[in-house]
């Protein structure tokens, strides 16, 4: 009877700072024992010892690049390949928006030059410097 029952810590003794692996280790098993409680008239025993594999996925991220669920081909449905449509001129938009350039060639050329001059005066000494400015009699 006393290796069935397992000691529970309090949610104060929980909270403190050297007890975060302990809290996670305690939260997982909780959740475990609710899922296997939940999912116990469906799973059965035989699935089980099989080593069937169940994954859950928590996240929707997968399914931000899947295609709307409604399509038509060849004017079964026209309101729907009107939609169809626009998205696609929606999306080619933005791809030929992402291939512009926002600057010219000429302007990345003269700001490269720029940095290249403030990176080459890091390496000059005071009196180097200093030789642009003087006047020349």
């Amino acid at each position: 009877m006393d290796k069935d029952r397992k000691i529970k810590l309090s949610n104060s003794i929980l909270e403190m700072k050297f007890m975060k692996r302990t809290k996670e280790k305690v939260l997982k098993e909780n959740e475990d024992a609710e899922s296997q409680a939940m999912y116990s008239n469906e799973i059965t025993d035989e699935m089980r010892k099989n080593g069937n594999i169940i994954f859950r996925e928590t996240s929707i991220t997968i399914c931000k690049g899947l295609i709307d669920g409604r399509l038509s081909f060849g004017g079964m449905n026209p309101d729907v390949e009107k939609l169809m449509e626009s998205d696609y001129n929606k999306a080619v938009a933005e791809a030929n928006k992402k291939q512009e350039k926002d600057i010219t060639d000429e302007q990345m050329a003269m700001e490269y030059s720029a940095a290249a001059d403030t990176i080459s005066n890091k390496f000059k000494t005071k009196k180097q410097r200093n030789k642009k400015f003087r006047k020349t009699s």
